[in-house]
């Protein structure tokens, strides 16, 4: 069973790529290449925004730990996350939840709580990352004041699945989809609502710093902003709910041409789905390495 998985996961991610490295050879010719540039500055603050994603993102998980009852430094968060995360690129979809429990465990973190942690930071990214896609799917249209219309009654049904009785049923509906045992989340709504602002934050930071990285190479009005905002939530989901790519790898590329190519040129489009992938991979390489520095620095 193991091999069949790993034999189409090869072959899914190999299709992907096939179409678009095709795609873009074939459509070479259209990339404007007169309106490419390199601005280092915004490759550089586009950085500085992953790297504020990460911050908040660390900040995010230690809050949850805490309301679990566990004190846990933000330094012993840092290189938690940053140690463990890059397990999210093996097959599985899983390890860079095992690799946190493990790590955890060393620091007397109680391995059902680091765990439900992970549900629950799963759970909120999710469900944020679906109210900025409707919201950015919303505001993309030119009738402002229509939109907002729609703004309220769908921040109201965000606010609806928080409340814990919902979020419970909602996260344990998807952990039997994928045959995953059933847990029970005691977090107070109010508490449920706190934390929710740490996974808007991140959201936002990571979609701000992908604005930057595609200025860094072609000029994009602020007006795409809810375009590219719409693009890069679902692209990312869609590239953590198929598990069997690891990371994402190929799904991602895949639904991120899809969704640039209104405002982009194809070609354009598949080159910066890749761009994006190397982007943030290299992030977490180095991001590895820093952690690994902050926890020697530690001992």
């Amino acid at each position: 069973m193991r091999i069949l998985k790993r034999v189409l996961t090869v072959v899914v991610v190999s299709i992907v790529f096939y179409f678009l490295i095709t795609n873009l050879v074939k459509n070479w010719q259209k990339i404007p290449f007169d309106s490419l540039h390199f601005h280092s500055l915004n490759l550089i603050i586009s950085y500085v925004f992953l790297f504020l994603n990460f911050l908040i993102f660390v900040e995010g998980w230690r809050n949850i730990m805490i309301k679990f009852g566990h004190s846990i430094s933000f330094k012993n968060a840092f290189w938690i996350i940053s140690s463990s995360q890059i397990a999210k690129y093996v097959p599985g979809g899983i390890w860079f939840a095992l690799g946190r429990v493990y790590l955890g465990k060393s620091r007397n973190l109680k391995e059902e709580n680091v765990a439900l942690s992970v549900v629950v930071e799963t759970g909120l990214t999710f469900l944020v990352g679906i109210l900025l896609f409707l919201l950015s799917v919303n505001f993309v249209s030119q009738k402002i004041f229509a939109n907002f219309l729609y703004v309220i009654p769908i921040f109201f049904l965000f606010l609806i699945v928080l409340y814990p009785s919902i979020l419970n049923r909602v996260i344990n509906f998807a952990l039997q989809i994928l045959k995953k045992p059933n847990i029970k989340i005691t977090i107070s709504y109010s508490q449920i609502l706190k934390l929710s602002i740490y996974f808007f934050g991140l959201w936002i930071a990571q979609i701000i710093g992908f604005y930057f990285l595609i200025n860094a190479i072609y000029p994009m009005p602020i007006s795409k902003i809810f375009t590219l905002s719409a693009a890069y939530t679902l692209s990312w989901m869609t590239g953590f709910v198929v598990i069997f790519a690891p990371g994402g790898l190929g799904v991602r590329e895949g639904m991120m041409t899809l969704l640039l190519s209104p405002i982009l040129p194809a070609p354009l489009a598949i080159a910066i789905s890749f761009i994006a992938r190397i982007w943030i991979t290299l992030f977490e390489i180095v991001i590895f390495f820093v952690g690994l520095l902050v926890k020697k620095l530690g001992n």
